[in-house]
């Protein structure tokens, strides 16, 4: 599904109070290069969760500098978004009885949003665990660049989970984490990792690029 994220009035001079212009000066310079690139920004739920809260006022931000960013939404059925909330509190560190059935469920609604999905721009931003499965419609001379944003703390991640989740996630051309300490020591490659401090957080992977 497909959002049009205009709901929520921001501009970057709004931010100019909190960050200084010159933050704002070298972001518009950093995304020049990458003036008119097309973007897809894929997660779980339109509304109501933090992630959909970030990128209504985050596509407005990125369309302000150049960019052309996309909305899109899998969907699941409640069998699908009960295992990923378990994926989510056992990427935080608590217990988890998950095992290969529900591994399938999510493997099942990755394969059916591979289906349904173009996904045809430049870049590809999944984020959290829900979408990762996406990543398997990436071709072996597949064009676009695919990113995974975290805005989970990983540092304590119950290692069952995290072990299913690590073959998609490490297929991606990096990742994308709120704060360093919440990627803890799970990625060697320090290029691939990227650390986002704000809101307008892709500024990080647009630099690498």
């Amino acid at each position: 599904m497909s959002i049009v994220a205009e709901q929520v009035s921001s501009t970057l001079e709004k931010y100019v109070p909190l960050l200084g212009s010159a933050e704002i000066e070298e972001l518009r310079a950093l995304a020049g290069p990458l003036e008119g690139a097309t973007v897809s920004m894929v997660n779980s739920t339109a509304v109501g969760g933090g992630v959909a809260e970030i990128l209504i006022r985050l596509l407005p931000l990125m369309r302000e500098v150049g960019l052309d960013p996309r909305w899109e939404v899998i969907e699941g059925g409640p069998e699908f978004y009960e295992v990923t909330k378990s994926f989510h509190n056992a990427l935080h560190g608590q217990a988890t009885k998950l095992g290969p059935h529900d591994f399938e469920i999510f493997r099942e609604y990755n394969r059916r949003n591979r289906e349904r999905l173009a996904l045809d721009t430049r870049f590809v931003v999944i984020h959290d665990p829900q979408p990762a499965g996406l990543i398997e419609s990436r071709t072996q001379n597949d064009p676009r660049k695919w990113i995974w944003r975290c805005h989970i703390d990983l540092s304590h991640a119950d290692l069952t989970v995290w072990k299913f989740l690590e073959p998609y996630v490490v297929r991606h051309d990096g990742a994308i984490f709120s704060s360093p300490e919440f990627s803890a020591a799970r990625y060697a490659c320090e290029s691939w990792l990227w650390t986002a401090w704000r809101l307008i957080d892709l500024r990080c992977c647009f630099r690498r690029r």
